[in-house]
């Protein structure tokens, strides 16, 4: 119907699904063009959306950041411009998460209680629950402790409220650190283990920019409690809902005499447990309906599971991730 107001929402949706799921050349790509026409169009709402968009997905993905600036500078203006207090809290709050990953706390705090306050007036709850739990992790490393424990717990409340999954895990992985810096290791890594749990169910791995930061923290832990207990304690947070993690406080579970704790293994290129019986499953010829049924999974999530291995593993196709799990013992 040539109806270009509608084809650019749908490219910048498109986008945003694609750099959901790690696709971030493709989300790069579709994100342009939906721009471009917004401008055309002339339609500064659209624009300042898929510019915030564009950005938030080269910090996701690590990208240009002199770029990504630029984007985040010219929306907010947009957004001020045409008084959109949801838009301009949305910048605040991304302007906050990219201050911390540059390590300006004082910037990022100041960024995000701006944009907090704002989700508080437009009763944006969501978002709002977002924007505490990135102010929580600011505030640990100020080393107010008390802060971010009350932070994360009312970010955790409204994520449980609104079954927004991938937030929990986010909270969860917050609060391992948390407690690891207070010599809680142990349960840190049970936090550790149910976060990633969580984020195998729903297809969510941790962003690209956060990966650094969360596997130094995870090692560090690692080397205090020895291999053997970390993994033990791991798979004991793997089997547990994020109440039973959170209710756990690093308290040893005593399997029964039939039960026997095993470690979580180690694969090659950073697949996860999940990642690798999807990609058994693939070398065994199932197609992704069948992997479905196989694992009780959705075939969204499936398809996630194996855009993620073909970027850890570098493969451009099944056939080469196939080829990567015979070379590795995986098939």
């Amino acid at each position: 119907m040539n109806d270009k107001e509608r084809v650019a929402w749908s490219l910048s949706t498109l986008a945003l699904l694609d750099s959901q799921e790690g696709k971030y050349t493709s989300a790069r790509a579709l994100y342009e063009e939906s721009l471009a026409i917004h401008r055309v169009l002339g339609d500064k709402r659209g624009i300042a959306i898929t510019l915030l968009r564009l950005a938030q997905s080269l910090f996701a993905s690590q990208g240009d950041q002199a770029a990504l600036r630029s984007l985040l500078e010219e929306s907010l203006a947009l957004f001020k411009e045409l008084g959109e207090k949801e838009g301009i809290a949305n910048s605040y709050s991304f302007s906050g998460q990219l201050a911390l990953s540059q390590g300006d706390t004082v910037t990022a705090r100041t960024q995000l209680e701006e944009s907090i306050q704002l989700y508080r007036e437009i009763g944006n709850r969501r978002t709002l629950a977002e924007s505490l739990a990135i102010l929580g992790r600011v505030v640990l490393s100020q080393g107010e402790k008390a802060a971010a424990h009350a932070l994360y717990e009312e970010s955790l409340a409204i994520a449980r409220e609104l079954k927004h999954m991938w937030l929990i895990a986010s909270v969860l992985e917050g609060w391992a650190s948390m407690v690891a810096e207070q010599g809680q290791f142990a349960w840190a890594a049970q936090l550790w283990g149910a976060a990633e749990s969580l984020r195998e169910t729903i297809g969510v791995s941790i962003p690209l920019v956060e990966r650094a930061n969360y596997e130094q923290a995870v090692a560090a832990a690692r080397t205090q409690l020895g291999e053997k207990t970390f993994a033990a304690r791991w798979a004991e947070g793997s089997s547990m809902t994020p109440e039973q993690a959170l209710d756990a406080q690093g308290r040893e579970t005593v399997p029964s005499p039939a039960t026997k704790v095993i470690a979580s293994p180690t694969y090659p290129a950073g697949l996860t447990a999940r990642e690798v019986e999807v990609l058994r499953l693939v070398a065994r010829g199932m197609t992704n309906t069948h992997i479905a049924q196989e694992l009780v999974l959705s075939e969204k999530t499936v398809a996630t599971h194996l855009t993620h291995i073909f970027n850890k593993t570098n493969s451009e196709n099944r056939a080469a991730a196939v080829a990567f799990a015979m070379r590795h013992g995986l098939a």
